[in-house]
């Protein structure tokens, strides 16, 4: 298929910089930003805590196992202790 596509002077620039760079030609360096813009828009979003999650974020640390519940007063009781 055949694609006729008006650009801007500056999308005109970026492309052929890409191009240079690369040195892919025009169809080449499309067809990739098509796969990449595809790849991105098809897959399913991830959720915040599956992020973390897989970046070692959750589970990285060690406290108390109320420490949610309890945050406020082991704070205040660390300031304390600090200040003395």
């Amino acid at each position: 298929m055949r694609v006729n596509a008006r650009l801007d002077e500056a999308h005109t620039r970026k492309l052929d910089e890409i191009c240079r760079r690369t040195g892919h030609s025009r169809t080449a360096v499309l067809r990739a930003a098509i796969d990449h813009y595809y790849a991105q828009q098809t897959q399913e979003p991830r959720q915040p805590a599956a992020i973390l999650k897989q970046n070692a974020f959750i589970g990285c640390g060690e406290a108390d196992s109320e420490l949610a519940r309890n945050y406020k007063r082991e704070l205040t009781e660390s300031l304390t202790e600090k200040v003395r």
